[in-house]
Order: structure tokens, then C-alpha cells, then sequence
């Protein structure tokens, strides 16, 4: 299609094969003479030979390439009347619908396969009539990335598989969002009808003046959201014979309340203190995280709690940001990288393909200190064993001469190394280790240690505040708990109910604890264990909205802030966290009975609506003048206090030789997402590769 008439050649010449000086020298160039478009006709001929004319079945049609070129340069009549070549279909795997019969051998996919995924499972056999694009045995294409070969395909050969004949592109609405399932927040496309989200396409990023690839997890992991197993209806179960449904929000509260009430009552007699315990997710919107902050302040019974730890150094932002030295332009001017305990490829595919593109270009080399996996292109995994990293730290490594002769040499970790018990020790070597590192870069005032977050908002939560991690005096102090968006099964809950079962965790003074679940999925299983290791006879649950349904503001990992606006309306009865939390507010004006009263009644807040509400914590954003990174660097020559100088000697970290293990097992169902685990597409993804990836049959 490129086609162009050069004077005094005999026949059109190929415009992107042919160097411009070179045309120039000898005349005149013609792009719309009447021999370009006679050529740029039989090109297109040739490409309809063998092409189906099935435009009113095809998924692609509306937002199909060969159809606006047909329209545009194409042949109103045709010449070939054979009988059209016919190719089998190839099954690929549960993302990519193959009709092969509609392939013209652009090679997109091949290219794309090999340059940009890292997986050469895609190729061209055959011959002539009999060449066809394919997998050479018959083999799914396993890449985290596979589902962007559907917006590669120029034609309809290469389709969305969860979603065929479904709607016409022209009959979406099309509306700006951010992804949810990692921690960059990326730009993407969702195209909705009817009040649902259809499919989700890559979108423009304004900073990069592009539009990136997601991974397959972005593309087809919100169906999770809107699964048949979602609770949209309140229910109240107090282990009578029959559960209460469909309570209005008026009666949940008042019998939150009056239980609050009753527990307070009886807790006064044993002179035990009535508290209950929040439970958070790091996927809840800042707004949330504020207006719960405003409540435990003016309730002092409220006691703020994280489902996970985290020990990470949140005085300063470079300490937990993805930090800017990760820029393209920068990661240029670096010739070495060190993985600490991270695998980018599947925590964060867009860091993956940033450090792939600067390998491709040269000169640039990936240490892995941590387990072993497939980035897509060649590393040097040193060890698992922490005792490696101090080798660094303290010199005695031969890598060490890497860091010597490297310019800018970038570190990159992950929040669930700072998991640890010995977390605090670790900060301390990787702080010695940027330290030296330092010497040898170019951007001094920069920290070179970089953390990728696992999830939306975890970075905004490093910023608010501390928030302690739930324990279990937690559970045993307190006459209720509270879960907002919290999962069971993470790691740290887990291991809490598994060692009350086993009677590790005895003398709970409260009996008849209330547990109030705020989420839009239950894990039936886990509850289960909840309620009967805690004695938690009052059950409660009040349906909250999903991310689309939502208005927020989040602060991803790179420190950029993201503010998303409801695109959907909520089904059933759910409202959003901030209207849930809202509620609580106003129906607390009513409990006179609680002690401390006269203390607590300091703060009182009466903002309606969540626009004056975000004028007011966005008080927590304005910018300082005076206070950046560089500030830090004078303050050191100016003031001249050094650590060192200290008479105090500094306590000793502790330092345990256990192994960096990989803490995400499964890409598709074991993030910290907590929708992906319930989309029918990604639970048959990770059936496939559990198939190839284990030894065990599931």
C-alpha cells in the first residue's frame, strides 16, 4: 500500500524500502497518480484473493484495517473466481480466538511474539499457496502479554475468545480509566454498553505520548467483578435458623448500633474496653483511608488495622517509590540493574518491558539476587540466599567489580521483601548498598534503590500514615471486627485463624464478637474458620461497590496520582465504601452511651458530599517549597551532624539466612488484585499453565 511513482522509473517503487535522497536525485515523486492507485487496486486484489467475505460475522468488523483500505484504495469489481484456499484453526489458548482463513501474512503477530513478548511460539510454515501462520506443534501461547496480538491483527483472524459476537465496536461507548490490577496504574480504554463493561483496550498515556501494552490480566480479569458469586444485598446471620436478607441500610445500622450498644453494656461490668478493629485492604481509595482516619479520631473505640505487614521506611518518598531514574531517557545512561527478590515479569509487566527494550539495545546487564525465572530475555541470577547480598554490601563479592565499572547502576525491589522479620536489618544493607552505588552514578541526588508496589494504592497508603498491622490481641481485645475489602486469605490472616484452630491463641476475654464484612465477595471457607475460631456469632455484611462503580483517588507506584470517576452504577443494593463510612458518621451522633465522649466530640465532620471532602484532604498534597530531595543534600553540609558522630552506638539489626522466595505463585489468580481470582478467563488461564509449569495434576 505504499506504493509511489518515481519519474523515469518504469514501474511504481516501494516507498519504505527506498531511501529518500536517493528518489530525490533522479525527479519527481507522485503518491496519487492514476498508476499508484491502478497498483495499489491489484495489491489489494491479491490480498482478497483468498480472504472470506464473512465482514457481517467477523468480531474485527467496525475496527477492521483491511476494510477501511478496501474502502478507500480497493477494486469495485473482482476477477477471481476459483474456489478460496481454506486453513485450519489453531487453538492458542483461552485468550485468542483464531480464524485462520482471514489471515493475510503480515507477520505482526510473529514479530510481536518474538520482539516484544519474548516468546517465539508464533511462526510461518509452509510454502507459497501453503504458507500459514502458526505454532509449529500444537502448543497454547503462554505469555502474560498474549492478548495484545488482537489489536495487532489488522483483519479478524486474531479475536478476543471470552467475548465473540458479542457487539459492534460503533455501538460502545467508549470512556478513559485506570487499570487495577498492579501497582502502575496504567491508562487504559473501557467500552461499555447497558451499564457493563464490554472489553478493555490499551489506552494513551499522556507523559509517554503513547499507548502501552497490558498484560492479559488487565484485559480480561474484570469479569471477576461482576461474577455470579458477587453479594449485592445485605445480610445479617446470627446463627438462628434463617439469615436476615435484603435489610435496609436503615435497619443494618441500627442493629450495628444496638449491638454496639448491648456489648458496650456488658464490657462495663468486666471493666474491658468496648473497641472495634478496622480491617483495611491497600486497594481502598484515599478518600476512604482519610474519612476512617476522621472517625477512629473522633471514636477512639475505632482502631485503624492493615491486613498485611509492611515494614517500610515511609519518612522519606524515595524510600518506597518506583523512583524517576526508571524514566526511559534515564535507564539509557545505565549499564546495570540488580533484581532484588523481584520478578518484574509478572508483578509489573510495564517495569518488564522497560528494562527488555534497554537490554535490546545493549550494553546492559540484569543480576537477580532471588529464586529463578524466565524474564523474556538473558540475566544472571546469583543466589536465593540473603547471605549473598551481604557479600555485596560488605565488598567480598566478585559482582562487586560490576558496580565498579558500571555508570548508573539501578536496584529494584519489591514491598514484599520489607515483609520479613528481619526487614529493618534488610533496609539497613540496602541502604549501605544505594549508599555505595551512589559513587558511581550520575544523578548523585537521586536515590537509586527503586520499590515496586503490588497494588493500586500502596504507595498511598506509605504516604497517609503507619498503619499497624492486625494481630491478634487485636481479635482478642476487641467486641467486633471489621473487614472493608479485606481478603482471608492473604498470608498474615491466614496464618492467624490457622493458629487459633490449633489453639496456639487462648484466654479471648469477648465472647460473641459482631464481625462486619464490607466487600462484594465472600470466601465462604475462610469465613467459616473466622467465625468459629473467633466466636463470632453476629454476622453482618454490607455490599460495597467495585472499582468501576466507584469515584477515587489513588497514588501509584511511581508517586503519579490517579483520580477515577464512577463509569457504571452499582447493582443491587451496594453504595460505596465513603457513602458506608459516611452513614457511620451520621448514625454515630446518636451513641451517647460510650464512654470518653467529651474527649471524642472534638472532631466533628459534616461535609455531604465527597467533592467538599476531597477539598479537604487535599490540604495532605500541596507541595512544599522548601522541602525536596536536594534540601536533604545541603542540609548534610550545612549542618554537619553525622550519625557517626553519635556517642550511642546504633542497635544491633537481626539478620535470618532464610531464602528471597517468590511470593506469587500464579500470575492470574495470586495477586493482590481481589477480583482476578473470580474471572472464569483468568481461573482457565491459570489452569493451563499450572498444566505446563508443574508436576502435579489439579
Amino acid at each position: 500500500m505504499c506504493l509511489v511513482e518515481l519519474k523515469n522509473s518504469p514501474k511504481p517503487i516501494v516507498s519504505c524500502a527506498m531511501n529518500a535522497k536517493s528518489c530525490l536525485a533522479n525527479g519527481d515523486i507522485h503518491t496519487n497518480s492514476s498508476l499508484v492507485k491502478k497498483a495499489r487496486e491489484n495489491v489489494l486484489e491479491f490480498l482478497l484473493l483468498n480472504h472470506p467475505l464473512d465482514c457481517p460475522i467477523c468480531d474485527q468488523g467496525g475496527e477492521c484495517d483491511l476494510q477501511d483500505q478496501s474502502l478507500f484504495f480497493g477494486l469495485t469489481k473482482k476477477r477471481f473466481y476459483s474456489f478460496k484456499r481454506v486453513v485450519l484453526d489453531k487453538n492458542i489458548g483461552p485468550i485468542v480466538k483464531t480464524v485462520m482463513t482471514r489471515c493475510i501474512h503480515c507477520t505482526r503477530c510473529v514479530r510481536f511474539a518474538a520482539e516484544i513478548a519474548g516468546v517465539e511460539d508464533i511462526g510461518m510454515f509452509g510454502r507459497g499457496l501453503h504458507s500459514e501462520i502458526g505454532t509449529y506443534v500444537e502448543k497454547v501461547f503462554q505469555s502474560e502479554l498474549s492478548g495484545n496480538v488482537i489489536d495487532l491483527c489488522p483483519v479478524g483472524a486474531l479475536t478476543s475468545k471470552p467475548y465473540p459476537f458479542v457487539n459492534r465496536n460503533w455501538e460502545l461507548k467508549n470512556i478513559p480509566s485506570i487499570d487495577f490490577s498492579d501497582g502502575f496504574g496504567t491508562p487504559v480504554q473501557l467500552f461499555i454498553k447497558n451499564n457493563q463493561v464490554i472489553k478493555i483496550l490499551p489506552g494513551y498515556e499522556n507523559t509517554t505520548y503513547k499507548t502501552n501494552w497490558i498484560s492479559d490480566k488487565t484485559r480480561f480479569s474484570f469479569d471477576g467483578m461482576f461474577s455470579p458469586e458477587r453479594i449485592i444485598y445485605s445480610f445479617l446471620n446470627n446463627n438462628q435458623k434463617e439469615s436476615f436478607l435484603n435489610l435496609s441500610w436503615q435497619k443494618l445500622f441500627k442493629e450495628f448500633f444496638c449491638t454496639l450498644y448491648f456489648q458496650n453494656h456488658l464490657l462495663k461490668h468486666y471493666f474491658y474496653p468496648c473497641n472495634i478493629t478496622i480491617c483495611l485492604n491497600k486497594n481502598i481509595s484515599i478518600e476512604v483511608l482519610n474519612l476512617l482516619y476522621v472517625l477512629t479520631r473522633k471514636h477512639s473505640f475505632f482502631k485503624l488495622r492493615q491486613s498485611e505487614s509492611s515494614n517500610l521506611n515511609s519518612d522519606l518518598e524515595e524510600s518506597y517509590l518506583l523512583n524517576s531514574n526508571l524514566d526511559e531517557n534515564k535507564l539509557i545512561t545505565s549499564d546495570t540493574c540488580i533484581l532484588l527478590g523481584v520478578n518484574p515479569r509478572y508483578e509489573g509487566s510495564k517495569l518488564n518491558l522497560k528494562l527488555k527494550s534497554r537490554y535490546l539495545k545493549g550494553n546492559f546487564n540484569i543480576i537477580n539476587i532471588g529464586s529463578l525465572f524466565n524474564l523474556t530475555f538473558s540475566s544472571v541470577t546469583l543466589s536465593s540466599n540473603i547471605q549473598i547480598l551481604k557479600s555485596l554490601v560488605e565488598g567480598n563479592n566478585l559482582f562487586c567489580q560490576e558496580f565498579i565499572n558500571s555508570s548508573n547502576p539501578i536496584l529494584i525491589s519489591n514491598v514484599e521483601m520489607f515483609k520479613r522479620e528481619d526487614a529493618y536489618g534488610l533496609s539497613n544493607m540496602i541502604k549501605s548498598l544505594t549508599k555505595h552505588i551512589n559513587l558511581y552514578s550520575q544523578f548523585k541526588c537521586q536515590s537509586q534503590l527503586n520499590i515496586l508496589s503490588p497494588t493500586l494504592n500502596d504507595v498511598g497508603f506509605a504516604n497517609f500514615n503507619s498503619i499497624k498491622t492486625i494481630k491478634n490481641k487485636d481479635f482478642r481485645n476487641s467486641a467486633g471486627i471489621y473487614f472493608i475489602n479485606s481478603s482471608f486469605s492473604t498470608s498474615n490472616i491466614k496464618k492467624l485463624l490457622n493458629l487459633k484452630l490449633l489453639n496456639f491463641f487462648q484466654n479471648y476475654k469477648h465472647k460473641n464478637k459482631l464481625l462486619i464484612t464490607q466487600d462484594s465477595n465472600l470466601e465462604v471457607t475462610q469465613l467459616a474458620k473466622l467465625k468459629k475460631s473467633f466466636d463470632a456469632t453476629n454476622h453482618l455484611h454490607l455490599p460495597n461497590t467495585v472499582f468501576f462503580e466507584n469515584s477515587g483517588t489513588y497514588i501509584n507506584t511511581e508517586g503519579n496520582i490517579n483520580k477515577v470517576v464512577k463509569i457504571i452504577t452499582p447493582l443491587g443494593q451496594a453504595k460505596s465504601d465513603w457513602q458506608i463510612i459516611r452513614k457511620i458518621f451520621s448514625y454515630s451522633k446518636k451513641i451517647l452511651f460510650l464512654t470518653n465522649f467529651l474527649k471524642n466530640n472534638k472532631i466533628v465532620y459534616n461535609s455531604k458530599n465527597i467533592h467538599q471532602f476531597k477539598n479537604y484532604i487535599g490540604l495532605q498534597h500541596y507541595a512544599i517549597s522548601n522541602l525536596n530531595n536536594l534540601a536533604f543534600q545541603f542540609l548534610k553540609k550545612i549542618t554537619g551532624f553525622h550519625l557517626k558522630n553519635l556517642k550511642f552506638k546504633p542497635a544491633q539489626r537481626k539478620l535470618f539466612k532464610s531464602q528471597l522466595k517468590l511470593w506469587l505463585n500464579d500470575f492470574y489468580i495470586d495477586g493482590k488484585d481481589i477480583n482476578s481470582k473470580y474471572s472464569s478467563t483468568m481461573i482457565q488461564c491459570s489452569k493451563l499453565s499450572r498444566l505446563n509449569n508443574t508436576n502435579f495434576k489439579f
